[in-house]
């Protein structure tokens, strides 16, 4: 869709065919018995600056995290707030038993690190492992295990911390630089905004693909569409089905979603288990950072590991009582979300980012092409765009 309306932007008339029943790809929000829940855990980093370009954050009415996070820790919940932005959480960050006051300085001395240069020269540093270049600017490994690997698990899904540095240092820029937000109505909400920016009968829904070829596209019921250029801008699989673009595998993720009665936890706060992933990484109320999640007198909790085994629910659901006590019991379960497919690995060593050409004269596009989130999957559709514009013209 970015690709799409990037293209009319610039004159030309496009086609967005969809096999699934509404556009948004992972990006979708379903409403269950009158909860908002998004497929799987997600969340928007305010400072993407493809989304920054592309959407309109006012329309979709951001309702924001409370920057830092809770650590539960020993039976016990810490605050670990961001200095630079809350200067009153700063004697709770230093209580908090997560690593030493030299971990901690070492937080805002990374920090100055990775936002150093231009957002693009991220791309190009040295290049090692998220947990390499975390043992190299020197955190001790209570700080590693006990915060850093937690909240950084959460986002990319990559609990051992074996992706790219690159990605580590672009996401740790992007807390950085701005608030964790959701649209007041849902990540759907995104979607559905660039799906209202395309012309009108341009996207065309529940129209799976059969085949493709550079000028040519072949549907499942056997019409065909020609096109002066085919983008393929799909999820890396589909990608790699379809033309001759690489599957280099995905990270997947278990989101459990809970109607309580009231909510455990009152502020809109991100809270990690420093004690590991499995069974839990993540927990947040989301109808305190946003009311539209649940109805009227009623709790939206979601829970989250970057896991997908047997099991894991109840063990989920056994270590929620050990932290919240007896009012889990009248928790139900709303929907479990097992989600093979929620991010492309980024490996070290992946190599170049943006616009793919396959040999065969099919364009690919995605966040499995530049960088694996929301901000890849924008800023990859608008850079294709541009690249076939500057084409077309030449």
């Amino acid at each position: 869709m970015a690709a799409g309306i990037e293209l009319v932007g610039q004159g030309h008339q496009v086609t967005v065919l969809e096999a699934s029943d509404g556009p948004g790809g992972r990006v979708r929000t379903d409403v269950v018995n009158g909860f908002r829940l998004d497929r799987g855990f997600q969340i928007l980093l305010e400072a993407y600056p493809a989304a920054q370009d592309i959407l309109d954050y006012d329309k979709l009415d951001l309702q924001r995290f409370s920057p830092g996070a809770r650590i539960h820790l020993d039976g016990s919940f810490h605050r670990v707030g961001d200095p630079l932005r809350e200067p009153a959480k700063l004697l709770d960050t230093l209580r908090a038993p997560i690593g030493s006051p030299i971990d901690k300085a070492r937080i805002l001395a990374f920090r100055r690190a990775v936002n150093r240069g231009t957002l693009e020269s991220v791309w190009t540093r040295p290049e090692t492992t998220a947990m390499a270049r975390l043992e190299d600017a020197g955190f001790s490994g209570r700080m590693i295990e006990r915060f850093l690997t937690p909240l950084f698990a959460g986002i990319t899904l990559d609990p051992a911390l074996a992706g790219s540095s690159r990605v580590l240092e672009f996401v740790f820029r992007m807390l950085s630089a701005g608030d964790a937000a959701v649209p007041a109505n849902g990540m759907g909400a995104i979607a559905d905004q660039l799906a209202a920016r395309l012309p009108a009968g341009s996207l065309r829904l529940s129209t799976p693909v059969r085949e493709v070829t550079a000028n040519q596209v072949t549907l499942e019921d056997g019409e065909q569409i020609t096109a002066d250029q085919v983008v393929v801008a799909t999820g890396q699989s589909e990608a790699a089905r379809l033309t001759s673009a690489a599957d280099r595998g995905w990270r997947g993720v278990t989101s459990v979603w809970f109607s309580a009665p009231e909510a455990p936890i009152e502020e809109p706060v991100l809270v990690l288990s420093a004690a590991g992933t499995d069974p839990i990484n993540s927990l947040v109320v989301m109808s305190r950072v946003s009311n539209a999640y649940a109805p009227a007198g009623s709790t939206n909790v979601v829970v989250s590991s970057p896991v997908i085994r047997a099991g894991l629910v109840d063990d989920m659901r056994s270590k929620l009582g050990e932290w919240f006590g007896g009012q889990v019991d009248g928790w139900e379960v709303l929907r479990v979300d097992e989600i093979e497919r929620a991010q492309p690995i980024q490996a070290v060593g992946l190599g170049a980012r943006g616009p793919v050409k396959t040999a065969d004269g099919i364009w690919v596009c995605g966040d499995h092409t530049t960088d694996p989130s929301i901000n890849g999957a924008l800023g990859s559709g608008q850079a294709i765009a541009r690249e076939l514009s500057a084409a077309s013209a030449a």
